[in-house]
């Protein structure tokens, strides 16, 4: 049987404190293997500490353009009239109209990646908070810096259609659009020397806090590499209602017996980004 290799990155780490520890507890008792930060965000001592001694040389940045505030000053494309990035699908419009100045999305992005480095920590890949890495332009930027911080890996938001209901479902159309700005970035990331897993997964299939679909998921991956993204976290009292129990249901199912003692089953092979080729 062809080998089958699972990377679980888990996003927004450093969104807050119960994310955190979520995403730790994940790490610790579940499948996720990875994890993402969103670095423009302050940091506590202790949740810095936590990342580095559970995750270690496994741990990326979470390119971020919508949650809290620049670290750059001049940033004025980035933000709205209160020093606010914009909110997700405003910042979708203005990237696909190109109304962000490219140079301050540059910088910003630079000093997210040199935050992490301050702290210690040698980034082994790269994604982008909404995907927006993958959008034009922010892709040709994103892939600059990957090299001049020497990052080899890249996540490719390009989800299949592995079924005909696939395309009835929901998140169907976000899996469509990702994934045409996934293909048309994917050869510019491979002239600039990037790695992206063959696989990608966690737009719309499986649903993550579904035992029963993440079951099924294992039974239909692959050969290669797959990423699987995820968002496990604790209630945070201060989040939206409808954002709240998704967290904790997606850290319930990767943390649950019977989905560990699946992969194993499945002779799955549970994977980070530094452990790809290119490392």
């Amino acid at each position: 049987m062809a080998t089958r290799n699972l990377i679980v990155n888990a996003d927004d780490f450093n969104s807050d404190e119960e994310r955190n520890r979520g995403i730790v507890e994940a790490a610790e008792k579940g499948i996720v293997t990875s994890v993402s930060v969103i670095a423009n965000l302050p940091f506590h001592a202790e949740s810095v500490s936590k990342l580095k001694a559970v995750f270690g040389s496994r741990i990326g940045v979470h390119l971020n353009l919508t949650k809290g505030v620049p670290i750059t000053r001049r940033a004025t494309t980035l933000v709205d009239e209160t020093n606010q990035f914009f909110k997700k699908k405003n910042a979708w419009r203005r990237a696909l109209l190109h109304q962000y100045d490219l140079k301050e999305v540059e910088e910003e992005f630079a000093a997210q990646i040199s935050r992490l480095r301050e702290l210690g920590i040698t980034p082994d890949h790269l994604d982008g908070n909404n995907h927006l890495h993958v959008f034009p332009g922010i892709a040709e930027v994103t892939a600059r810096l990957a090299g001049d911080f020497n990052i080899k890996k890249i996540r490719l938001p390009l989800e299949k259609f592995q079924t005909p209901g696939h395309y009835f479902q929901p998140k169907a159309f976000k899996k469509y659009f990702f994934g045409l700005l996934a293909k048309r970035v994917a050869f510019m990331f491979k002239s600039f020397g990037l790695f992206s897993p063959e696989h990608f997964a966690g737009i719309q299939f499986p649903r993550i806090s579904e035992i029963e679909s993440l079951l099924k998921f294992f039974r239909k991956l692959p050969p290669g590499i797959t990423e699987l993204m995820c968002h496990p976290g604790f209630r945070n009292v201060s989040m939206p209602l409808s954002s709240q129990p998704r967290h904790e249901d997606e850290l319930a199912a990767l943390t649950n017996l019977e989905v560990l003692a699946a992969l194993k089953h499945e002779q799955i092979t549970l994977i980070s980004f530094h452990e790809m080729q290119g490392s």
